[in-house]
């Protein structure tokens, strides 16, 4: 594929192999969740995966338009790939998918023939996620994409609403989710936790706010502890710290001896058009932080890889904690947890 979104391309030069690495290997959709696109999916591996009832697969579907899904993904055969769709569905597949949506291309219009055809497939569909398109700096040569706006924002998650509540009047799931992102840019409150349901595709950034405050309130009202005063920076990204905050505030009701600062990291390596806290890399928070932290910094897991021992720019925990004269604190993305760091 050369989808004309993908972050894989957006990347700078000088990185670790392995993050160029385009993986679209089914085998690896359903053991550690990655979402593949089924162009490349021969017959024999179809034909594994209906024996051996290999389920849930998650798929990168974007659009169920054969000549869009062409275009967007840069691939011939995208469009005669959704077929297998259809075929999981009638073997009793699980299917999550992911729309990744641009403005102008599969928004809109698109977006209602995706969610209704994706519909049609039943049961066998157990969650979608709309979500908004990354874009870095590096898309010289690239295909002229733009971020949302605030109002089109809006408008994905009235459509995505309105088609997850008549799918949870006839279905009793929504099964339809707009990603935190798209709340988050058209200046929404982000729904309850139990919007959610089961919270299938908290990886893809849908519902993954409303846990968090889900759980600190929670885990806030059941504690008995005091914390010991120590002073502590959370560093996050710009879209997550807004919210981090309120949680600290509302901690600080409990505690008049809090002293947390949130400070929100803004994304010059990949380009300020990155927000979330997953992207922010060891460099920008040893520029940006410097002379500006307490004593004890926490940062949520995600800026780490899976083996928790470095940044995406190659950074070490300990080059932070040097560089800053900080304890660094790794801190899973749990509202219990949190809480947890705030008390010690």
């Amino acid at each position: 594929n050369h989808c004309m979104f993908c972050f894989i391309d957006q990347l700078p030069p000088g990185m670790r192999e392995s993050l160029y690495f385009k993986d679209d290997d089914e085998r690896l959709s359903f053991l550690f969740g990655n979402y593949i696109t089924m162009t490349n999916m021969q017959d024999h591996e179809i034909d594994r995966i209906i024996k051996m009832h290999i389920s849930p697969i998650n798929i990168s579907v974007h659009t169920t338009n054969p000549e869009l899904r062409c275009r967007m993904m840069g691939n011939r055969f995208a469009g005669e790939s959704l077929s297998l769709l259809w075929r999981f569905a009638e073997a009793g597949i699980r299917l999550e998918c992911q729309l990744v949506l641009c403005p102008g291309y599969n928004d809109g219009d698109e977006l209602i023939r995706s969610m209704a055809d994706l519909a049609a497939l039943g049961d066998a569909v157990e969650s979608v996620a709309a979500v908004p398109v990354g874009l870095t700096k590096y898309r010289e040569g690239l295909e002229p994409l733009r971020l949302f706006t605030k109002e089109e924002a809006a408008a994905v998650i009235d459509a995505v609403e309105a088609f997850g509540g008549r799918m949870l009047a006839e279905r009793g799931s929504r099964v339809f989710f707009p990603a935190d992102e798209f709340y988050l840019k058209a200046g929404r409150p982000i729904p309850e936790a139990g919007f959610y349901e089961d919270m299938a595709q908290l990886e893809n950034g849908v519902g993954l706010t409303a846990l968090l405050f889900q759980e600190f309130r929670e885990a806030l009202a059941a504690c008995e502890e005091t914390p010991e005063g120590t002073r502590m920076t959370i560093a996050t990204g710009v879209a997550a710290a807004p919210l981090l905050r309120m949680l600290i505030d509302e901690a600080g009701k409990k505690w008049d001896n809090l002293h947390v600062d949130v400070m929100a990291v803004r994304n010059v390596f990949f380009g300020e058009t990155i927000t979330v806290a997953g992207l922010v890399t060891g460099g920008d928070l040893i520029r940006q932080l410097k002379g500006r932290t307490a004593p004890v910094l926490l940062i949520p897991d995600a800026m780490l890889r899976h083996e928790k021992d470095r940044f995406l720019d190659d950074v070490q925990p300990g080059d932070v904690e040097r560089e800053l004269g900080v304890e660094l604190r790794v801190v899973p993305v749990d509202g219990a947890a949190l809480l947890q760091e705030l008390l010690r």
